[in-house]
């Protein structure tokens, strides 16, 4: 499962603002959280990582920032083997004005 959607516009606020304000709002207690800078057109990146409890299912929490907003993509799935799916799926979102 993959579901994507754009996060709010916002105004005075830096990468680690917003990213303390998602912190808040996502589930506790994640298995990873990722960090990443960005370069080439993509602005920098933040991820948390959940595996299910009891089974190899996992839901990866990704946003992706450039000039104050951002995207957010959440990847779902049964099997632990789409985990690398996930993360490259995830570094993959960039910024188009087209």
């Amino acid at each position: 499962m993959v579901r994507v959607s754009p996060g709010v516009q916002w105004r005075c606020a830096d990468g680690a603002d917003i990213i303390a304000s998602l912190d808040a709002e996502l589930p506790p207690d994640p298995v990873g959280k990722v960090g990443e800078g960005g370069c080439d057109g993509i602005g920098h990146r933040a991820a948390w990582l959940y595996r299910h409890s009891g089974d190899p299912a996992f839901t990866l929490y990704g946003y992706n920032f450039r000039d104050g907003t951002y995207v957010e993509t959440v990847f779902a799935s049964a099997d632990a083997a789409d985990l690398e799916w996930a993360f490259g799926a995830w570094r993959s979102v960039a910024y188009s004005t087209d």
